[in-house]
């Protein structure tokens, strides 16, 4: 992207992976530096365009596991955010902690009948910028729990 005096706007919507799934806990030591591969306990939420991008709001919320009924209890967990720099995650230079949200133990019903809360990562109040190709990869540090439940992360931005 050329540099110039106009200010930037954001070109095309990016909403990441929207609803990434997560339901069981990273390992002691990849909870604390973002290295575990994708699966189950950690999952890529958002990558950036080729011009880079900005984030305006990420967000977690408990759901269910493959489109399976969850119910029960779920775990007090936290969910753990890392940037990349587009490199392999599993290398712990290539990540910088971005932030965490608790999400407490909740009870939640096969019938849906009750509202769930949504948790939002506080970002800066303009938005979070990152450059070309970066990513973000979000984990959870307890399983969580229950019978079929997940937690699911969205991210909403756009691509410069």
């Amino acid at each position: 992207m050329a540099v110039t005096a106009t200010p930037v706007f954001t070109q095309t919507v990016n909403v990441g992976a929207l609803n990434a799934i997560v339901s069981t806990a990273m390992t002691n030591t990849t909870a604390f530096d973002g290295t575990m591969a994708t699966g189950t306990a950690m999952a890529l939420v958002f990558t950036a365009g080729s011009d880079g991008s900005r984030i305006d709001q990420v967000m977690c919320r408990l759901a269910s596991t493959n489109g399976a009924t969850a119910s029960g209890t779920s775990a007090a967990t936290v969910v753990r955010f890392w940037i990349n720099n587009g490199s392999a995650n599993t290398t712990a230079g290539n990540n910088i902690f971005l932030g965490e949200v608790a999400i407490p133990a909740t009870a939640v019903t096969a019938l849906g009948t009750s509202a769930l809360t949504t948790y939002p990562l506080t970002l800066p109040l303009n938005g979070l910028n990152i450059p070309a190709t970066y990513r973000i990869y979000a984990g959870t540090t307890v399983a969580a729990g229950g019978t079929n439940i997940a937690i699911a992360i969205s991210a909403f931005g756009g691509n410069y």
